[in-house]
């Protein structure tokens, strides 16, 4: 009898250990995203269509619509979004003496996106803590209802990803950084928790939570499910979010990839209003990015990098997560996703001057 006690002991001590380090791989698991995630895990193919001085000569082959080989529906196929550069030739005072150049439009991976429920984790950096591990501040999986205590609340941290730039290609195409670096941490956001806060830094988001600016947001909800979001919607959040007002880390829970693209994309309408990200497509971006604090929705284009990555495909902001989002992450190891957000970006590649 003793003896079978101890090796019950031992199993159960076994299974303690085994269980408490899934637990601690499932607080902060390591990502792949900078190692060989860099080519495995980016959809190369997602460049394109390329624009050269107006003219689009190389469309994006993938196809539209259907189902890929596992049963899944496909996500939309990259265009060129409206407003787009339509020039022959362009000119940029960069200097004591203008440089003459072609225009050039593409999509360019620029900046990745990671969620983590767990405050200073970074599943980017290999699983680290930062030193940022509040328990005040942890994420939360809620319920889709209208209380404000039953929604779900994240973390994001942004990072500098010129992928593209870092092996040489489009080097005519600079991105304002050429390495890979934290931009944002929301962590040390006072807004990202705080909705009150949030509605003193941006006061467009009080007319977004509006109900006739959240019934507005029906035909957005619509049009962007099918890969296709209406930029003069700006505060609408696609099939992801009915309002993205206010720009805080708290969505009311529809599942973990649709609730994590909801706060990412808030984040990103969020930097737009700050004048952080700024508008990288039309004519008068072509020398240098524009400030535009209303988001172009249409501009932007997401992609799921891990746990599961979409490795082929990206999707357009707010399109329905029915059609890329299936199994992308791995429950008790890896449950929050890491995206590589797709700029459409315009610039002016010089053959005269700098």
């Amino acid at each position: 009898m003793f003896s079978k006690l101890k090796r019950t002991v031992k199993t159960a001590a076994f299974a303690l250990a085994v269980s408490s380090a899934a637990a601690s791989a499932g607080q902060c698991p390591a990502s792949n995203i900078l190692t060989t995630g860099i080519v495995s895990n980016v959809c190369w193919s997602c460049i394109f269509p390329l624009r050269l001085a107006g003219i689009t000569l190389f469309g994006n082959s993938q196809s539209e619509g259907g189902t890929d080989s596992n049963g899944f529906s496909l996500s939309s196929k990259p265009r060129v979004p409206n407003g787009a550069a339509n020039r022959a030739v362009c000119v940029c005072s960069d200097g004591p003496l203008p440089s003459v150049g072609i225009p050039i439009g593409m999509w360019l991976p620029d900046q990745i996106y990671e969620t983590t429920m767990t405050p200073g984790c970074s599943s980017v950096l290999g699983g680290v803590q930062i030193g940022l591990a509040d328990k005040l501040y942890l994420g939360t999986s809620g319920a889709p209802t209208g209380d404000l205590e039953q929604q779900s609340f994240n973390h994001i941290h942004t990072y500098s990803y010129p992928v593209v730039l870092m092996m040489e290609l489009f080097t005519k195409c600079a991105a304002q950084y050429s390495d890979i670096d934290i931009l944002y941490m929301s962590e040390i956001d006072p807004m990202w928790n705080d909705p009150i806060v949030a509605m003193y830094g941006n006061p467009m988001s009080v007319f977004g939570s509006s109900i006739i600016a959240q019934a507005a947001c029906a035909a957005d909800s619509i049009s962007s499910s099918l890969g296709q979001p209406i930029d003069n919607l700006f505060w609408c959040g696609g099939s992801w979010s009915s309002t993205m007002a206010p720009y805080t880390g708290y969505e009311h829970a529809q599942g973990t990839m649709q609730f994590s693209s909801a706060t990412a994309q808030k984040l990103l309408a969020m930097n737009a209003a700050r004048g952080i990200t700024r508008r990288t497509v039309g004519n008068d971006a072509l020398c240098q990015a524009q400030y535009t604090p209303m988001v172009k929705r249409s501009h932007y284009r997401w992609q799921t990098a891990w746990p599961r990555p979409e490795g082929t495909r990206n999707h357009a902001s707010g399109e329905s997560v029915l059609r890329w989002g299936a199994a992308r992450v791995v429950p008790g190891v890896a449950e929050m996703p890491i995206y590589l957000r797709w700029s459409w970006t315009d610039c002016c590649a010089s053959i005269i001057g700098n």
